[in-house]
Protein backbone atom coordinates (compact mmCIF):
# COMPACT_ATOMS: atom_id res chain seq x y z
CA UNK A 1 0.00 0.00 0.00
CA UNK A 2 2.72 2.50 1.30
CA UNK A 3 5.17 3.52 -1.29
CA UNK A 4 8.74 3.74 0.49
CA UNK A 5 10.18 6.94 -0.46
CA UNK A 6 14.08 7.39 0.06
CA UNK A 7 15.87 10.25 -0.46
CA UNK A 8 18.67 9.79 -2.65
CA UNK A 9 21.48 10.84 -0.46
CA UNK A 10 20.30 8.37 1.97
CA UNK A 11 19.69 5.47 -0.04
CA UNK A 12 23.20 5.07 -0.79
CA UNK A 13 24.56 5.84 2.47
CA UNK A 14 21.74 3.11 3.65
CA UNK A 15 22.76 0.32 1.24
CA UNK A 16 26.44 0.91 2.29
CA UNK A 17 25.81 -0.34 5.52
CA UNK A 18 23.46 -3.32 5.22
CA UNK A 19 24.09 -6.66 6.42
CA UNK A 20 25.25 -9.65 3.62
CA UNK A 21 22.55 -11.72 3.36
CA UNK A 22 18.83 -12.30 2.83
CA UNK A 23 16.83 -9.50 5.00
CA UNK A 24 14.64 -11.37 7.76
CA UNK A 25 10.68 -11.06 6.61
CA UNK A 26 9.18 -8.51 8.93
CA UNK A 27 6.02 -10.58 9.40
CA UNK A 28 8.18 -13.59 10.93
CA UNK A 29 6.83 -13.96 14.73
CA UNK A 30 9.61 -13.94 17.15
CA UNK A 31 8.80 -15.56 20.54
CA UNK A 32 12.12 -14.21 22.13
CA UNK A 33 13.48 -11.33 22.91
CA UNK A 34 17.85 -10.42 24.12
CA UNK A 35 18.15 -7.21 25.69
CA UNK A 36 20.66 -5.04 25.59
CA UNK A 37 20.59 -1.75 28.39
CA UNK A 38 22.89 0.95 28.97
CA UNK A 39 24.21 1.37 25.85
CA UNK A 40 26.13 4.50 25.31
CA UNK A 41 25.69 6.31 22.01
CA UNK A 42 27.64 9.31 23.06
CA UNK A 43 29.65 9.88 25.84
CA UNK A 44 27.35 10.99 28.47
CA UNK A 45 26.79 14.69 28.58
CA UNK A 46 26.79 16.37 31.38
CA UNK A 47 28.88 13.67 32.87
CA UNK A 48 26.78 11.15 35.18
CA UNK A 49 23.48 11.86 32.67
CA UNK A 50 21.54 9.16 31.21
CA UNK A 51 20.40 11.54 27.91
CA UNK A 52 23.33 9.26 25.44
CA UNK A 53 21.99 6.03 26.67
CA UNK A 54 20.08 3.38 24.82
CA UNK A 55 18.20 -0.09 25.38
CA UNK A 56 17.92 -2.63 22.42
CA UNK A 57 15.27 -5.19 22.41
CA UNK A 58 16.18 -7.91 19.33
CA UNK A 59 14.07 -10.45 18.09
CA UNK A 60 16.01 -14.11 18.59
CA UNK A 61 17.00 -14.90 15.43
CA UNK A 62 19.80 -14.65 12.94
CA UNK A 63 17.66 -11.32 11.87
CA UNK A 64 18.76 -9.12 10.16
CA UNK A 65 15.65 -7.46 11.89
CA UNK A 66 13.80 -3.79 11.05
CA UNK A 67 14.38 -1.06 13.75
CA UNK A 68 12.25 1.32 15.71
CA UNK A 69 13.29 4.02 17.59
CA UNK A 70 11.39 4.83 20.53
CA UNK A 71 11.55 7.75 22.86
CA UNK A 72 9.32 8.53 25.95
CA UNK A 73 7.63 11.63 26.23
CA UNK A 74 8.12 13.91 29.53
CA UNK A 75 7.55 17.73 28.49
CA UNK A 76 11.26 17.54 28.00
CA UNK A 77 11.71 17.32 31.46
CA UNK A 78 13.61 13.76 31.90
CA UNK A 79 16.63 12.49 30.59
CA UNK A 80 15.74 9.02 30.19
CA UNK A 81 13.47 8.76 27.40
CA UNK A 82 13.92 4.69 26.89
CA UNK A 83 12.51 3.71 29.87
CA UNK A 84 9.36 3.41 27.72
CA UNK A 85 10.36 1.02 25.22
CA UNK A 86 10.01 -2.45 27.15
CA UNK A 87 6.21 -1.62 26.60
CA UNK A 88 6.72 -0.67 23.14
CA UNK A 89 9.00 -4.32 22.62
CA UNK A 90 6.47 -6.46 23.93
CA UNK A 91 4.34 -5.24 21.40
CA UNK A 92 6.72 -5.27 18.37
CA UNK A 93 9.33 -7.68 18.96
CA UNK A 94 6.49 -10.82 18.47
CA UNK A 95 6.10 -9.19 15.51
CA UNK A 96 9.27 -9.33 14.54
CA UNK A 97 10.98 -5.53 14.83
CA UNK A 98 13.44 -4.91 16.89
CA UNK A 99 12.85 -1.98 19.20
CA UNK A 100 15.89 0.89 20.69
CA UNK A 101 14.58 2.41 23.32
CA UNK A 102 16.40 5.89 22.94
CA UNK A 103 17.38 8.76 25.61
CA UNK A 104 17.63 12.31 24.60
CA UNK A 105 18.89 15.04 27.07
CA UNK A 106 16.68 16.81 29.21
CA UNK A 107 15.74 20.43 28.58
CA UNK A 108 17.30 21.58 31.69
CA UNK A 109 20.94 19.92 30.57
CA UNK A 110 20.50 21.30 26.84
CA UNK A 111 18.24 23.66 25.13
CA UNK A 112 16.87 22.91 21.13
CA UNK A 113 18.67 21.54 18.74
CA UNK A 114 20.22 19.44 21.33
CA UNK A 115 18.07 16.45 21.40
CA UNK A 116 17.75 16.46 17.44
CA UNK A 117 21.57 16.10 17.52
CA UNK A 118 20.79 13.52 20.27
CA UNK A 119 18.60 11.31 17.96
CA UNK A 120 20.15 11.45 15.04
CA UNK A 121 23.37 10.59 16.91
CA UNK A 122 21.38 7.43 18.33
CA UNK A 123 20.16 6.16 14.92
CA UNK A 124 24.01 6.60 13.35
CA UNK A 125 25.18 4.29 16.17
CA UNK A 126 22.22 2.00 15.79
CA UNK A 127 22.97 1.97 11.54
CA UNK A 128 27.05 1.95 11.80
CA UNK A 129 26.61 -0.94 14.65
CA UNK A 130 23.88 -2.69 12.99
CA UNK A 131 25.82 -6.24 12.10
CA UNK A 132 26.69 -6.31 15.98
CA UNK A 133 23.24 -6.45 17.06
CA UNK A 134 21.37 -8.25 14.30
CA UNK A 135 19.34 -4.90 12.89
CA UNK A 136 18.65 -3.93 9.03
CA UNK A 137 20.42 -0.23 9.08
CA UNK A 138 18.02 0.04 5.44
CA UNK A 139 14.90 -0.18 7.57
CA UNK A 140 14.33 1.98 10.41
CA UNK A 141 11.70 4.37 12.27
CA UNK A 142 11.28 6.59 14.41
CA UNK A 143 8.50 6.44 17.28
CA UNK A 144 7.38 8.41 20.32
CA UNK A 145 4.86 9.74 22.43
CA UNK A 146 3.90 13.55 23.38
CA UNK A 147 7.54 15.00 23.56
CA UNK A 148 8.88 11.56 22.49
CA UNK A 149 6.65 12.10 19.57
CA UNK A 150 8.00 15.41 18.51
CA UNK A 151 11.51 13.70 18.69
CA UNK A 152 10.01 10.94 16.71
CA UNK A 153 9.08 13.74 13.90
CA UNK A 154 11.62 15.63 13.83
CA UNK A 155 14.09 12.51 13.43
CA UNK A 156 11.76 11.43 10.30
CA UNK A 157 11.15 15.15 8.62
CA UNK A 158 14.73 16.75 8.58
CA UNK A 159 16.72 13.91 6.85
CA UNK A 160 19.27 15.76 5.17
CA UNK A 161 18.93 19.23 7.40
CA UNK A 162 22.70 19.52 7.78
CA UNK A 163 22.04 22.37 10.32
CA UNK A 164 20.02 19.85 11.98
CA UNK A 165 22.59 16.97 12.00
CA UNK A 166 25.24 17.58 14.93
CA UNK A 167 28.92 16.02 15.48
CA UNK A 168 27.82 13.87 18.99
CA UNK A 169 28.95 10.20 18.83
CA UNK A 170 29.21 8.03 15.21
CA UNK A 171 29.41 10.58 12.13
CA UNK A 172 30.29 9.83 8.77
CA UNK A 173 27.05 7.60 8.55
CA UNK A 174 22.98 8.34 7.17
CA UNK A 175 20.91 9.36 9.73
CA UNK A 176 17.96 8.98 7.79
CA UNK A 177 14.68 6.83 8.82
CA UNK A 178 12.07 5.03 6.43
CA UNK A 179 9.11 5.91 8.00
CA UNK A 180 7.93 7.68 11.17
CA UNK A 181 5.22 7.19 13.94
CA UNK A 182 4.33 10.23 16.07
CA UNK A 183 1.56 9.49 18.80
CA UNK A 184 0.13 12.96 19.54
CA UNK A 185 3.41 15.21 19.62
CA UNK A 186 3.68 19.06 19.11
CA UNK A 187 4.45 20.32 15.51
CA UNK A 188 3.45 23.93 16.09
CA UNK A 189 4.73 26.08 18.60
CA UNK A 190 3.74 29.04 17.60
CA UNK A 191 0.38 27.63 17.18
CA UNK A 192 -0.16 25.86 20.65
CA UNK A 193 -1.76 28.82 22.77
CA UNK A 194 -4.62 29.58 20.07
CA UNK A 195 -5.53 25.74 19.75
CA UNK A 196 -5.24 25.32 23.77
CA UNK A 197 -6.96 28.24 24.75
CA UNK A 198 -8.72 27.69 28.18
CA UNK A 199 -6.38 24.45 28.70
CA UNK A 200 -4.18 24.53 32.22
CA UNK A 201 -0.36 25.14 30.17
CA UNK A 202 -0.08 28.74 29.68
CA UNK A 203 2.11 28.13 26.16
CA UNK A 204 2.96 31.96 26.17
CA UNK A 205 5.08 31.64 29.72
CA UNK A 206 8.49 31.26 29.68
CA UNK A 207 7.46 27.84 32.45
CA UNK A 208 5.76 26.33 29.74
CA UNK A 209 7.57 23.13 28.53
CA UNK A 210 8.35 24.11 24.87
CA UNK A 211 9.56 27.65 26.53
CA UNK A 212 11.97 25.80 28.81
CA UNK A 213 13.22 23.51 25.70
CA UNK A 214 13.89 26.40 23.73
CA UNK A 215 15.51 28.78 26.54
CA UNK A 216 12.61 31.74 25.84
CA UNK A 217 9.39 32.46 26.31
CA UNK A 218 7.78 31.38 22.39
CA UNK A 219 6.44 34.83 21.88
CA UNK A 220 9.77 36.24 22.09
CA UNK A 221 11.62 33.60 20.39
CA UNK A 222 9.32 33.04 17.06
CA UNK A 223 11.85 32.30 14.70
CA UNK A 224 13.65 30.24 17.40
CA UNK A 225 10.46 28.58 17.89
CA UNK A 226 9.58 28.03 13.82
CA UNK A 227 13.10 26.23 13.69
CA UNK A 228 11.94 23.42 16.39
CA UNK A 229 8.64 23.31 14.75
CA UNK A 230 8.03 19.24 13.05
CA UNK A 231 5.90 21.11 10.39
CA UNK A 232 8.39 23.20 9.40
CA UNK A 233 10.30 20.57 8.14
CA UNK A 234 7.84 18.61 5.50
CA UNK A 235 8.49 18.11 2.09
CA UNK A 236 7.75 15.65 -0.16
CA UNK A 237 10.93 13.35 -0.02
CA UNK A 238 9.63 12.87 3.78
CA UNK A 239 9.37 8.80 4.68
CA UNK A 240 6.04 7.37 4.93
CA UNK A 241 3.91 9.11 8.73
CA UNK A 242 1.61 7.37 10.71
CA UNK A 243 0.19 9.70 13.22
CA UNK A 244 -2.34 8.94 16.09
CA UNK A 245 -4.11 11.74 18.38
CA UNK A 246 -6.74 11.07 21.34
CA UNK A 247 -9.67 13.71 20.51
CA UNK A 248 -9.78 13.88 24.50
CA UNK A 249 -5.96 14.64 25.20
CA UNK A 250 -5.87 17.39 27.54
CA UNK A 251 -1.84 17.82 26.89
CA UNK A 252 -1.57 18.70 23.57
CA UNK A 253 -3.89 19.89 21.37
CA UNK A 254 -5.10 17.38 18.97
CA UNK A 255 -5.10 20.29 16.35
CA UNK A 256 -1.61 19.99 16.82
CA UNK A 257 -1.73 16.55 14.35
CA UNK A 258 -4.53 18.00 12.39
CA UNK A 259 -2.17 20.88 11.03
CA UNK A 260 0.83 18.47 10.74
CA UNK A 261 -1.37 16.01 8.36
CA UNK A 262 -2.74 18.76 6.50
CA UNK A 263 0.90 19.62 5.87
CA UNK A 264 2.11 16.23 5.04
CA UNK A 265 -0.61 15.68 2.18
CA UNK A 266 -0.44 18.84 0.84
CA UNK A 267 3.45 17.55 0.10
CA UNK A 268 2.10 14.63 -1.40
CA UNK A 269 3.74 12.20 1.68
CA UNK A 270 1.72 9.04 2.16
CA UNK A 271 0.20 9.46 5.91
CA UNK A 272 -2.32 7.60 7.52
CA UNK A 273 -3.80 9.67 10.48
CA UNK A 274 -6.19 7.57 13.18
CA UNK A 275 -8.18 10.29 14.92
CA UNK A 276 -9.63 8.86 18.39
CA UNK A 277 -12.76 10.08 20.15
CA UNK A 278 -12.13 9.57 24.16
CA UNK A 279 -8.90 8.99 24.17
CA UNK A 280 -6.00 10.94 26.30
CA UNK A 281 -2.84 11.48 26.61
CA UNK A 282 -1.85 8.13 26.83
CA UNK A 283 -0.53 5.19 23.85
CA UNK A 284 -2.16 2.67 25.97
CA UNK A 285 -5.71 4.85 25.78
CA UNK A 286 -5.54 5.28 21.80
CA UNK A 287 -4.87 1.71 20.80
CA UNK A 288 -6.81 0.22 23.76
CA UNK A 289 -9.20 -2.18 22.16
CA UNK A 290 -11.96 -0.16 23.72
CA UNK A 291 -11.48 2.52 21.03
CA UNK A 292 -12.05 0.17 18.12
CA UNK A 293 -14.46 1.36 15.40
CA UNK A 294 -14.65 4.32 16.59
CA UNK A 295 -11.98 6.50 14.91
CA UNK A 296 -11.82 8.93 12.42
CA UNK A 297 -9.12 7.67 9.76
CA UNK A 298 -7.62 10.15 7.21
CA UNK A 299 -4.88 8.68 4.39
CA UNK A 300 -3.44 9.82 1.64
CA UNK A 301 -1.44 7.80 -0.73
CA UNK A 302 -0.20 9.04 -4.09
CA UNK A 303 -1.42 12.84 -3.33
CA UNK A 304 -4.99 11.36 -3.13
CA UNK A 305 -6.71 11.23 0.33
CA UNK A 306 -9.39 8.83 1.69
CA UNK A 307 -11.00 9.24 4.55
CA UNK A 308 -12.82 6.24 6.61
CA UNK A 309 -15.09 5.86 10.06
CA UNK A 310 -14.26 3.16 12.55
CA UNK A 311 -11.89 0.52 10.58
CA UNK A 312 -8.68 -0.14 10.45
CA UNK A 313 -8.69 -0.02 13.96
CA UNK A 314 -5.41 1.92 15.65
CA UNK A 315 -4.15 -1.49 17.05
CA UNK A 316 -0.34 -2.52 17.07
CA UNK A 317 -1.66 -4.78 14.42
CA UNK A 318 -1.95 -1.66 12.45
CA UNK A 319 0.96 0.13 13.13
CA UNK A 320 3.25 -2.78 12.43
CA UNK A 321 1.80 -3.54 9.04
CA UNK A 322 2.16 0.50 8.17
CA UNK A 323 5.75 -0.41 9.16
CA UNK A 324 6.37 -3.35 6.93
CA UNK A 325 4.38 -1.51 4.15
CA UNK A 326 6.68 1.37 4.18
CA UNK A 327 10.01 -0.64 4.81
CA UNK A 328 8.93 -3.70 1.71
CA UNK A 329 10.41 -1.41 -1.53
CA UNK A 330 13.56 -0.59 0.10
CA UNK A 331 16.35 -1.67 -1.73
CA UNK A 332 18.88 -3.08 0.63
CA UNK A 333 22.03 -2.94 -1.98
CA UNK A 334 25.23 -4.32 -1.43
CA UNK A 335 26.94 -5.54 1.85
CA UNK A 336 28.92 -3.21 4.13
CA UNK A 337 33.13 -3.59 3.84
CA UNK A 338 33.37 -1.54 7.28
CA UNK A 339 33.70 -2.84 10.77
CA UNK A 340 30.83 -1.10 13.32
CA UNK A 341 32.54 1.42 14.61
CA UNK A 342 31.87 0.93 18.38
CA UNK A 343 31.52 -2.22 20.56
CA UNK A 344 28.14 -2.28 22.75
CA UNK A 345 29.16 -1.55 26.88
CA UNK A 346 26.99 -4.36 27.63
CA UNK A 347 26.51 -8.27 26.66
CA UNK A 348 23.11 -8.79 25.76
CA UNK A 349 20.71 -11.17 28.19
CA UNK A 350 17.92 -13.36 27.30
CA UNK A 351 14.94 -11.91 28.43
CA UNK A 352 11.10 -13.55 26.91
CA UNK A 353 8.76 -10.93 26.01
CA UNK A 354 5.72 -11.30 27.91
CA UNK A 355 2.16 -10.31 26.09
CA UNK A 356 0.77 -7.32 27.32
CA UNK A 357 -2.80 -6.19 27.21
CA UNK A 358 -4.32 -3.42 25.76
CA UNK A 359 -7.02 -2.62 27.98
CA UNK A 360 -5.49 -0.75 31.63
CA UNK A 361 -4.69 -3.65 34.11
CA UNK A 362 -4.90 -2.17 37.14
CA UNK A 363 -8.06 -0.52 39.42
CA UNK A 364 -8.36 2.92 40.52
CA UNK A 365 -8.41 4.65 43.98
CA UNK A 366 -8.91 8.02 43.97
CA UNK A 367 -8.44 9.73 47.69
CA UNK A 368 -8.81 12.49 49.36
CA UNK A 369 -12.69 12.59 49.53
CA UNK A 370 -15.04 14.59 46.80
CA UNK A 371 -15.21 17.40 49.34
CA UNK A 372 -11.09 18.08 48.86
CA UNK A 373 -9.62 20.17 46.78
CA UNK A 374 -7.70 17.44 44.39
CA UNK A 375 -8.44 14.02 43.91
CA UNK A 376 -5.91 11.08 42.28
CA UNK A 377 -7.09 8.27 40.19
CA UNK A 378 -4.48 5.50 39.83
CA UNK A 379 -4.36 3.31 36.36
CA UNK A 380 -2.23 0.25 35.16
CA UNK A 381 -1.96 1.30 31.30
CA UNK A 382 0.42 -1.29 30.17
CA UNK A 383 2.35 -4.27 31.94
CA UNK A 384 4.63 -7.41 31.00
CA UNK A 385 6.36 -9.29 33.14
CA UNK A 386 8.49 -7.34 35.90
CA UNK A 387 7.38 -4.45 34.50
CA UNK A 388 4.90 -1.39 34.24
CA UNK A 389 3.51 1.50 33.03
CA UNK A 390 0.86 3.80 35.32
CA UNK A 391 -0.90 6.96 34.62
CA UNK A 392 -2.04 8.98 37.67
CA UNK A 393 -5.18 11.92 36.56
CA UNK A 394 -5.18 14.75 39.38
CA UNK A 395 -8.52 16.35 39.10
CA UNK A 396 -9.49 19.50 40.93
CA UNK A 397 -12.73 19.99 43.07
CA UNK A 398 -11.62 23.93 43.87
CA UNK A 399 -9.04 26.00 42.09
CA UNK A 400 -5.22 24.71 43.41
CA UNK A 401 -2.37 26.37 42.90
CA UNK A 402 -0.15 22.84 43.09
CA UNK A 403 -0.36 19.32 44.36
CA UNK A 404 1.23 16.67 45.61
CA UNK A 405 0.38 12.64 45.29
CA UNK A 406 1.43 10.68 47.13
CA UNK A 407 1.84 7.26 45.76
CA UNK A 408 2.35 3.63 47.70
CA UNK A 409 3.26 0.69 45.48
CA UNK A 410 2.55 -2.99 47.11
CA UNK A 411 5.93 -4.33 45.97
CA UNK A 412 8.47 -2.77 43.21
CA UNK A 413 9.50 0.33 42.62
CA UNK A 414 8.87 3.57 40.13
CA UNK A 415 11.92 4.28 37.71
CA UNK A 416 10.88 7.02 35.84
CA UNK A 417 8.46 9.52 36.11
CA UNK A 418 7.27 12.16 33.66
CA UNK A 419 4.95 15.10 33.63
CA UNK A 420 5.68 15.72 37.48
CA UNK A 421 9.22 15.93 39.82
CA UNK A 422 9.75 12.79 41.98
CA UNK A 423 11.17 11.73 45.40
CA UNK A 424 11.21 8.36 46.54
CA UNK A 425 10.87 5.31 44.70
CA UNK A 426 8.74 3.65 46.92
CA UNK A 427 6.58 4.94 48.36
CA UNK A 428 6.77 7.41 45.76
CA UNK A 429 6.00 11.65 45.92
CA UNK A 430 5.00 13.55 42.73
CA UNK A 431 4.42 17.37 42.97
CA UNK A 432 3.22 18.74 40.09
CA UNK A 433 6.05 20.83 37.01
CA UNK A 434 5.70 23.90 36.68
CA UNK A 435 3.53 23.95 33.96
CA UNK A 436 1.04 21.94 35.23
CA UNK A 437 0.36 22.84 38.77
CA UNK A 438 -2.10 25.53 38.59
CA UNK A 439 -6.04 24.08 38.05
CA UNK A 440 -9.00 25.40 37.94
CA UNK A 441 -12.29 23.21 39.49
CA UNK A 442 -13.09 20.77 37.38
CA UNK A 443 -10.13 20.77 35.60
CA UNK A 444 -7.36 18.08 35.66
CA UNK A 445 -3.91 16.90 34.52
CA UNK A 446 -2.40 13.79 34.21
CA UNK A 447 1.20 12.48 34.61
CA UNK A 448 2.96 8.80 34.56
CA UNK A 449 5.90 6.47 35.93
CA UNK A 450 6.98 3.16 35.06
CA UNK A 451 7.86 0.69 37.05
CA UNK A 452 9.40 -2.67 38.53
CA UNK A 453 6.97 -5.21 39.33
CA UNK A 454 3.14 -5.82 38.45
CA UNK A 455 1.83 -1.94 39.26
CA UNK A 456 -1.46 -3.68 40.73
CA UNK A 457 -2.72 -2.47 43.78
CA UNK A 458 -1.34 0.91 44.58
CA UNK A 459 -2.77 3.31 45.91
CA UNK A 460 -2.59 7.08 45.81
CA UNK A 461 -3.71 10.08 47.80
CA UNK A 462 -3.61 13.43 46.52
CA UNK A 463 -3.32 16.92 48.67
CA UNK A 464 -3.20 20.62 47.40
CA UNK A 465 -0.56 22.89 47.95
Amino acid sequence: MWSARIRVTARWAVAALVAAGVVAAVGTEANAVQTTTNVAYAPADPAGSRGHLLDLYVPDGAGPWPLVVWSTGSAWTSDDGKSGANAIAQQLNPRGIAVAGVSVRSSSQAKFPAQVYDIKAAIRYLRANAAQYRIDPARFATMGDSSGGWVAAMGALTGGVAALEGQIGTTGVSSAVQAGVDFFGPTDFIRLAQQDQGGWIDHNSPDAPEAQLLGCAIPSCPDKARQADPIRYVDANDPPMLLLHGRADNVVPHAQTEILYDALKAACVDTRFFSVPGAGHSHADVTSSSRYGQQTVRTTQGCRETVTQGSPNPSWDTIAAFLKDAWADVDPGPGPTDEPTQEPTDEPTDEPTGGPTDEPTGGTTSSPAPQGRCTATYTVVSSWPGGFVSEVKVAANAAVDGWRVAVTLPSGTATNVWSGQSTGTSPLTVTNAPWNGRLGAGQSTVFGFQGTGSGAGATVTCTAA
